[in-house]
């Protein structure tokens, strides 16, 4: 995916265009709103923003409005503003916790919020934490509820009983949005990360409700002895169910301060302690995660949003990077979206009801602290991995993974009806980014019909994932060594086969590669016709990834001929199924992920 940077003005409300080092780029648009301004209402600074969508839609923007500047240990009041309008416009600010329990007038540290989207009640749960303002301890839990979208809310609760511990020093939940599970055995469950330290050392948390925040529990514990300092967790739902909780490390170093964790049982337990994140560069700071795309929800594809600063070392040039394996690997800063060149903290996500992208952070041209803005933006800016290319030719395996005709393809008679002609020069078929194409690490059959004359150049008929040493897998035609080659690489293992037949006779074939209980074979008009040992392994381990017809992912080795019946299946079939497939085009030989017709 091309590098992408969104550059914003700032002013009240401002549309700007995005300014791209690539030069194929369409310019993005984004919206960018000041929410709140240093000396607001007679505060001196206002930091650490969370946002959350109501069940109905309305956005929740919450900030700690701190009295004098930006230190921590102050008088601080929690704040809130509203938008019934996906964001365009907002309430003014509502205070929404001040004070002691007794005296809202008291000089008091209220913040840390940690609010969660009830989605079956609609209501919102908000959880805080509150020391006496003057010392940084002790660190108490709150949680206080609002059932009508945050106009009103209820009193603040004490809940240091259940998720706090005397013994305990620092307490500190969020600061970022919970989530309610909705898939597997917990599904409801209302889910947030806290951390606190004890005996010199520090402890990631998660603390869990089931009736819909009224009592809370303490839940997966990761206390570590080794001087890692994970904390300021943002956690997400994975589609499997599990939870993957990413904190801020305090002693990781520059560009290793992201740690993640799983748990598998709804927040009770962690699978493993935390771990370092490779590659994913940020400096001390918390950082924020968002489900965007979920395939057992429909979507093609998984992908997980982060947003925070991408320098290594300092707070400044915020960038939404996207993992599309659930959390195992992350897009590199050169691969993500810079939301703004300027100094940038803290950040919370939501998803609008338009299906945008909402971003509330910390961002200012002298100091991070001195603006909370919310910006507004598509999947397009940031790079959609299976954004319209043109042309579709429609998939008929039930899956909707129709793809996309480049360059001019034009229509030919076909083996089947009609057929697609490729000119050699820059014609292809690029099938779209969707999960059920990774074939992985199992057996796998892809066939079409090629129709060609070329006598010289490799002419490349499938190529999936990668190029090169990295996983892969691609069939292409080599008429100038008289040779059809097919060829997989599982984590720099490779298996080549060929056959003794270059097939460029301008008549039509019948052409597979298959793997298959660990061997690689070429199937040419229905027979078997070379095979080797094949490696273990995923020939897809990367997200996104790339697949075509016609063409290497690169543009090179073009396809000069016509193609008809591309299929992809995602299992070994047998010599009989081949076979009817090739003879009377049938379509009743089941699981294809991919079937298309190119009539």
């Amino acid at each position: 995916m091309p590098t992408r940077r969104l550059t914003l003005l700032l002013a009240t409300t401002l549309l700007v265009p995005a300014v791209s080092a690539e030069a194929d780029l369409q310019p993005a648009a984004i919206t960018q709103t000041v929410l709140f301004n240093k000396g607001d209402a007679g505060y001196g600074c206002y930091r650490i923003p969370a946002i959350v969508k109501t069940k109905t839609g309305a956005l929740l923007a919450f900030a700690e409005a701190r009295r004098t500047w930006c230190d921590d240990s102050q008088e601080i009041d929690l704040v809130l503003k509203r938008s019934d309008d996906d964001g365009r416009t907002w309430s003014a600010a509502k205070t929404v916790l001040s004070g002691s329990d007794t005296d809202p007038n008291a000089p008091a540290t209220r913040g840390n919020p940690a609010p969660i989207v009830d989605l079956e009640t609609g209501r919102v749960v908000l959880l805080t934490t509150m020391d006496p303002g003057t010392t940084s301890r002790p660190r108490t839990p709150y949680v206080q509820f609002s059932d009508d979208d945050g106009k009103t809310w209820s009193k603040a609760k004490n809940i240091a009983d259940q998720i706090d511990d005397p013994a305990w020093g620092w307490y500190a939940t969020g600061p970022v949005h919970g989530i309610q599970l909705t898939r597997g055995a917990h599904a409801g469950r209302l889910v947030a990360g806290t951390n606190y330290d004890v005996g010199g050392k520090d402890a990631a948390q998660l603390v869990y409700s089931d009736d819909s925040g009224e009592t809370w529990h303490k839940g997966a514990t990761d206390l570590r002895t080794d001087g890692a300092t994970p904390q300021e967790i943002s956690v997400v739902e994975k589609v499997n169910g599990g939870v993957l909780a990413m904190a801020r490390n305090n002693a990781g170093g520059p560009g290793a301060n992201r740690m993640t964790a799983v748990s598998n049982d709804g927040g009770q337990t962690y699978a493993a302690p935390y771990a370092t994140v490779a590659g994913l560069t940020t400096p001390v700071v918390q950082t924020s995660l968002q489900r965007l795309r979920a395939v057992d929800r429909g979507d093609k594809y998984n992908r997980i949003l982060f947003a925070g600063p991408a320098d290594p070392e300092r707070r400044r040039y915020l960038t939404i990077r996207s993992s599309f394996d659930e959390g195992k690997t992350w897009q590199s800063v050169a691969d993500g979206t810079r939301i703004t060149s300027d100094w940038s903290g803290y950040s919370d996500m939501a998803i609008l009801d338009t299906g945008e992208i909402g971003l509330l952070y910390e961002g200012g041209s002298v100091d991070a602290r001195d603006q909370i803005r919310f910006a507004r933006f598509t999947e397009n800016d940031i790079g959609h991995p299976d954004a319209p290319l043109g042309t579709t030719t429609p998939d008929v395996s039930g899956l909707g993974n129709h793809s996309y005709l480049r360059g001019g393809t034009t229509s030919v008679a076909g083996k089947f009806g009609q057929a697609r002609d490729l000119d050699g020069v820059d014609d292809a078929i690029q099938l779209p980014f969707a999960e059920p194409l990774a074939v992985g690490a199992g057996d796998f059959t892809a066939m079409t019909w090629i129709k060609y004359g070329a006598s010289t150049g490799p002419q490349a008929i499938f190529w999936g994932y990668n190029i090169n040493e990295y996983s892969q897998f691609w069939l292409r035609a080599e008429p100038g060594d008289s040779r059809i080659r097919g060829l997989i690489t599982t984590g720099g293992n490779t298996a080549a086969v060929q056959t003794t037949k270059a097939y460029n006779d301008n008549a039509w074939h019948h052409v597979a590669l298959q793997r298959k209980a660990g061997t690689l074979a070429i199937w040419v008009d229905g027979a078997q016709a070379a095979s080797v040992a094949a490696p273990a392994g995923s020939v897809s381990p990367g997200r996104p990834f790339k697949m075509y017809v016609g063409q290497r992912i690169d543009g090179a080795h073009h396809f000069d001929g016509s193609f008809d019946e591309v299929r992809l299946y995602k299992r070994a079939l047998t010599a009989a199924e081949i076979g009817s497939i090739r003879t009377t085009n049938s379509t009743t030989v089941p699981n294809a992920v991919l079937d298309l017709p190119l009539g």
